[in-house]
Parts: structure tokens; C-alpha cells; sequence
């Protein structure tokens, strides 16, 4: 999976730049996926920067899943697309019980016995569930999903695409559930959880005065989406066979687009952000 990024100088730069234009475009660098979201970009103008990727890791693990798939490996696919469903059962714990006002302090001790335990993690995510909804949540189908998804993990089994595309638009079914619960019972402790697990520290100043310290953040939009769900004719709608088509085409040669604070307002409310290098 290709990651695209931006040159926070080159963005800064730009912004400087800009008066009556709405956007400007500025080179996009790529990179692969790295596990702590932290990136050192080098532009063609040999500009270098830090940049944070502003994702939680379920959103990325499923779209590592998609891009399996596009690349011709479904059990990578399947493998990727089971851990994003597990990573989401943490996420959907930990937003129940801050929702419930237990301290993020006392989250976190709870959760490390947890930690490398899949079975109590489910157990965990099933009585969130039970005490943010008052029922048991859908789950892989014991009968069908789940002895599948054993078989590939556990006993080396490689599937077909259409079984990897299959178990992709059930797992995608699940945690599309359980968000639409999150933004509905408990969309303030949704926002806070989100920030406290994604790479990026937002109580800190990354950015000072001396340019060589700039800290730029990028959010990626993918099919899975916590803070900007796809809807309308957003090309992340649809099932993994949609999300497949939509890979082929985020994989063509682009250039990002930085837009003023106004033109972002008219053609994205809500996602404005206040730093500079964002």
C-alpha cells in the first residue's frame, strides 16, 4: 500500500502565495505504510520534512486488505481485513467506556492484559456492545465466516478472490454497524478515543519558527472512515469490488490541490484545520 503525502514546506510555501487563487498545487510524495504513522518526506525541491499520517489503524488495515486484493493476494487480504476487524473491536471498547466516563488512564490499564489476547478482546468488544446499545452486536457468522477466516490464518489456506472479496464486505458491514452506534450514542468519546490512538499527538506544538522543524498532518480518506464516513457520490461508497476500482484509480500519477481556508469551508465543511503545514 502507497501513502500519499505532502511537502509541509512546499504547502507553506504555497500559502504564502496565495491571495485571490483558490488552490495551488503542491508535488505529492509517496511512501509506503509505516506502522507508527511518522514519515520523513524528501521533495524533488530536496525540502525535508516531518509528515504525521492522522489515521487510526483499522482504517488503514482494511484498505491494505483492498490493495491486496488489487495486487492479486487474497490471503494477505483476508489476513489484513481480520485485523482491522479486531483493531476496530479495541477502537469500539474504548469509545464505550470513555463514553461511560471511565478515565482514559484506567481505559489503558484494562486493556493491556487484553492486548495479545483475541478471544478476550471479543469477549470485551460483545459487552460494550451489550452496554452502550443494550444488545449483542453481529459478529462473523460462526458457521461460515469465522472457520474461514481460521483456515486462512491458521492453516495456510489460500482463497480465491471471490472469498477474499466476500469476507472483506462482511467485515466492512460489521464495523460500518458498529461506527454508525459510536457517532450515534457517543460521538464526543468517538472524537476523543480517535485522537488518543491515532499517530498524531494533538496536545503537542509540533511546529516552531525554524522551518526545519515543520511538521506537516495528513488524514487519507479510506473506505472505512471514522471522521469523514463516504456518502453521496463519493467514490469510496459501495462494496470491496467498488473500493477495488476506486485503488486502480487513487494509483494514477496526481498532484495534491491546496486550497484557502475559504474554498475548503464551501467544498469540505467541517474539515478545515487551524496549523499551518496541515
Amino acid at each position: 500500500m502507497i501513502v500519499r503525502l505532502f511537502c509541509p514546506k512546499c504547502a507553506l510555501e504555497a500559502s504564502k502565495k496565495m491571495k485571490e487563487s483558490l488552490d495551488i498545487e503542491v508535488p505529492v510524495p509517496v511512501s509506503q505504510l509505516a506502522d507508527d504513522g511518522r514519515y520523513e518526506v524528501r521533495c524533488d525541491l530536496g525540502h525535508a520534512s516531518i509528515v504525521i499520517l492522522d489515521n487510526v489503524k483499522f482504517e488503514l488495515l482494511f484498505e491494505m486488505g483492498l490493495n491486496a486484493i488489487f495486487d492479486g493476494y487474497p490471503r494477505e487480504a483476508v489476513s489484513s481485513f481480520t485485523s482491522s476487524l479486531e483493531r476496530f473491536y479495541e477502537f469500539y471498547w474504548r469509545v464505550s467506556m470513555h463514553h461511560t466516563g471511565v478515565p482514559v488512564t484506567e481505559i489503558d490499564k484494562a486493556w493491556k492484559p487484553m492486548s495479545k489476547m483475541s478471544e478476550r478482546q471479543l469477549g470485551a468488544f460483545i459487552t460494550a456492545s451489550m452496554v452502550l446499545t443494550g444488545s449483542k452486536p453481529r459478529l462473523l457468522n460462526p458457521n461460515k465466516q469465522m472457520p474461514f477466516r481460521n483456515n486462512v490464518i491458521h492453516n495456510g489456506y489460500v482463497p480465491t478472490k471471490a472469498e477474499a472479496i466476500d469476507f472483506g464486505n462482511t467485515v466492512i458491514d460489521l464495523i460500518h454497524e458498529g461506527l454508525d452506534q459510536l457517532r450515534e450514542l457517543g460521538s464526543a468519546s468517538l472524537v476523543e478515543i480517535y485522537q488518543l490512538m491515532s499517530p498524531r499527538d494533538y496536545g503537542a506544538d509540533d511546529n516552531s519558527d525554524d522551518s526545519d522543524e515543520l511538521v506537516g498532518y495528513v488524514n487519507i480518506l479510506t473506505a472505512i472512515d471514522v471522521r469523514n464516513p463516504p456518502n453521496g457520490d463519493d467514490q469510496r461508497v459501495g462494496d470491496v469490488d467498488a473500493q477495488i476500482k476506486r485503488i486502480g484509480y487513487e494509483r494514477q500519477p496526481m498532484r495534491m490541490q491546496l486550497l484557502t481556508e475559504q474554498e475548503m469551508h464551501r467544498r469540505h465543511p467541517g474539515r478545515v484545520h487551524d496549523k499551518e503545514g496541515e
